[in-house]
């Protein structure tokens, strides 16, 4: 039988001979013989590090006619990575004179338009740079790409279920309808729990089946220690904190822009204190693309030690060498982050390492009070290390901002349409399946009204002046929301900004004083509030992502277990096993169904409940109390957020009743889950633009789940 490294091109073999390997990797292996054998598309999993990008080039170089057009397509997450892909294949390229381009915002314009007047070879991209070029260069797109053989998506996790990877498929339908091509896809990741779900994304929209070619990793396993400490003790965390990262090479990475920088600041000054080398630097999307370049070049010194802080930018396939240790700060957002950051160590020893640190909120005599942060990265490693377990992506059933992004992009690429061919366009890519035509027109009547399209005499539809402008701006290509200061105002007067949105009927702190949310403006950047009365209510300070269900389960799990955990320090294990006492002291989590057991007394005469939910069914719960129905039957006074996990009432029931009127009002009152289109936060980026019926409609769709509120309620999903 022939081998898989016979079937590769002459040069490929002359590169793998050159590199002195010893012999392919498994996974190469098995997909050279994919690629080379069938018609599929391909699903390449395996681990960081495990050759998957040469897994997919060896085959795909093998069959190309390199000046026959663009015969592949990379499109990768990040202008980084793709940076680093471009230098690390370079000499396979050169070796098989196969040209190689890179497209995107830091190349230079000369290299552009070399690569527009000869098109051949394999051309790296990111999604934002494929916008532009169907934007600027529609008449091109035939010649770029009528000879498109396979499309490679790197990191594809990082793109499922996001607006992101809906506007990849769309940008991919697109090529294909002008290029008249059908190019196989082949998704590369390390970090996948349903890889059937990942080939189904992969495929939408292709008429391929899909092949998974996936490496065993065996059983998990890292080495691993989850520290905390009391408030109080700030100057202790950061001392711990230096000292893991003292003479060892390491990423520390945060959930915000913000604690980045302060992490490097404070680890400047220590060094400085303790007259020791600054070795901190700081990598996330805000700083300019030279001091991250720094920093990568930084972390590829292999002797010297090294600590950069980061946010989700050096989460992905970036080289930055052999790490000693990755560091956590707070909790990951989510599994899927904290598998993708852990394999970012343990090149060099095979085992992975990675260190959790957190300051937990000092107890005090609130019954809610608990060491969340500690809890929710419990579960995270518990979750994966004990069951494998990885979020699936969840697609947004009407995404009408990204419908407006491609809208938009169409018309501007394209030129004239008539609104019946605009909209059978646009229905019919994959992201935009559920949206009906009804809801379309109404889109379409939204955006002539604010001048974004104009109808023509004949009928047809084009860009209007707010249109024009828009796609003109270099921030269209992108279907992120643009970081925002917001103008906060009272009674017509401007309190101050903040660079948040802050949820409905949450409270923000300004000015030294508390302000109850009301209502925004996204269009003029403006949030309006009213005075918030004294209290303990809560202060918004930003979401560190979605909690799943299951992690929220497993927290209270956690909690309700009486079990060590070996990766604990010694002060993580006394603030959980306090965290235990309270919770049984206060009966802050019980097995089984929720109840009005669940309803905590308050001092003031109200109730806390923790209901063990993740953000989706917690938002409906949110949404079903705002509604004024739902608040006449439940006796609402006042209710709000007390952080991620807990929520305050008051009400004139007692615990009973308000347990049985909330229950009637989940299950019954459907019409309760359609919130109030004016007082919705605009999670995307065009939100602004949709009639108030339709935000609605898109929020509850996209980011309410009122079957699993039910659930948890005591009712049944579906009931």
């Amino acid at each position: 039988m022939e081998s898989a490294f016979s079937r590769l091109a002459p040069f490929v073999r002359e590169y793998i001979y050159e590199k002195r390997w010893e012999s392919l990797r498994g996974i190469q292996e098995k997909a050279i013989d994919a690629v080379l054998s069938g018609d599929d598309n391909l699903l390449i999993a395996s681990g960081t590090a495990s050759g998957k990008t040469e897994a997919a080039f060896f085959p795909v170089l093998s069959v190309l006619d390199p000046l026959r057009a663009v015969g592949a397509l990379y499109i990768g997450p990040l202008k980084a990575l793709i940076n680093d892909q471009f230098e690390r294949l370079s000499g396979l390229f050169e070796r098989g004179a196969v040209p190689l381009w890179r497209w995107h915002g830091d190349v230079d314009d000369s290299r552009k338009k070399k690569f527009l007047s000869s098109p051949s070879g394999v051309l790296q991209i990111t999604p934002e740079s494929l916008e532009a070029l169907l934007v600027r260069h529609p008449q091109k797109i035939p010649a770029l790409f009528g000879a498109l053989r396979f499309i490679i998506i790197d990191e594809i996790h990082a793109f499922m279920g996001s607006d992101r990877g809906s506007q990849l498929l769309c940008q991919i339908a697109r090529i294909e309808e002008r290029a008249g091509c059908l190019p196989r896809r082949i998704g590369l990741s390390a970090t996948l729990g349903d890889y059937g779900q990942a080939l189904r994304w992969l495929g939408l929209g292709s008429g391929r089946k899909g092949l998974l070619v996936r490496e065993d990793e065996g059983k998990k396993r890292a080495r691993l220690a989850l520290d905390c400490h009391s408030q109080d003790d700030e100057v202790l965390y950061y001392e711990t904190l230096y000292a893991q990262c003292r003479g060892k090479k390491c990423v520390i990475f945060a959930n915000s822009r913000l604690e980045a920088e302060e992490t490097v600041n404070v680890l400047k000054t220590m060094a400085a204190k303790k007259q020791e080398d600054d070795v901190f630097y700081v990598h996330h999307g805000s700083v300019s693309g030279h001091f991250r370049m720094d920093a990568e070049r930084e972390l590829r010194e292999e002797e010297a030690p090294r600590t950069a802080a980061a946010t989700a930018t050096l989460e992905l396939g970036i080289d930055i060498g052999r790490l000693d240790r990755i560091i956590q700060i707070g909790p990951p957002s989510s599994v899927s982050g904290f598998v993708q950051r852990l394999g970012r160590s343990g090149r060099l020893s095979g085992l992975p390492e990675m260190y959790f640190t957190s300051l937990e909120r000092t107890p005090d005599d609130d019954a809610w009070s608990l060491p969340w942060a500690l809890l929710r990265t419990i579960a995270v490693v518990k979750l994966y290390l004990e069951e494998q377990w990885i979020e699936p992506a969840l697609l947004k059933p009407l995404p009408y901002s990204l419908l407006i992004h491609q809208t938009l992009s169409v018309l501007f690429s394209l030129g004239e349409q008539k609104a019946s061919e605009l909209a059978r366009r646009l229905l019919s890519l994959s992201p935009f399946l559920g949206v009906s035509f009804d809801d379309y027109r109404a889109i379409l009547a939204s955006l002539e009204v604010q001048d974004y399209i104009e109808r023509t005499a004949e009928g047809g539809v084009i860009l209007g002046l707010e249109g024009e402008y828009t796609v003109n701006n270099y921030s269209f290509y992108s279907v992120f929301p643009e970081e925002a200061e917001y103008k906060v105002r009272h009674g017509g007067k401007e309190l101050g900004t903040v660079n948040f949105l802050p949820e409905p009927g949450s409270r923000i702190a300004l000015g030294g004083r508390y302000w109850q949310i009301e209502s925004f403006d996204r269009r003029r950047a403006e949030i309006y509030v009213s005075e918030a009365l004294s209290g303990g209510g809560p202060v918004w300070r930003g979401s560190g992502g979605d909690v799943h269900s299951r992690v929220a389960e497993t927290m209270k799990q956690v909690l309700l277990e009486d079990r060590d955990y070996p990766f604990l320090s010694g002060s993580a294990r006394l603030i959980l096993a306090a965290a235990r006492r309270r919770a049984l002291k206060n009966r802050l989590a019980s097995s089984g169904p929720l109840g009005p057991k669940d309803l905590l007394p308050s001092d003031d005469g109200g109730f806390y409940l923790i209901p063990w939910t993740g953000s989706r069914a917690f938002r409906a719960l949110m949404t079903l109390l705002r509604h004024k129905d739902s608040r006449k039957e439940l006796g609402l006074a006042s209710f709000y957020r007390r952080g991620e996990f807990v929520l305050y009432l008051q009400s004139s029931l007692d615990a009973e009743d308000f347990w049985a009127a909330l229950r009637r009002a989940a299950q019954t009152a459907d019409d309760a889950f359609l919130p109030d289109g004016g007082k919705i936060p605009c999670a995307d980026k065009y939100d602004y633009l949709l009639p108030p019926e339709l935000l609605a409609k898109q929020y509850r769709a996209n980011m309410l789940d009122s079957e699993e509120l039910k659930a948890a309620l005591g009712g049944s999903r579906g009931d």
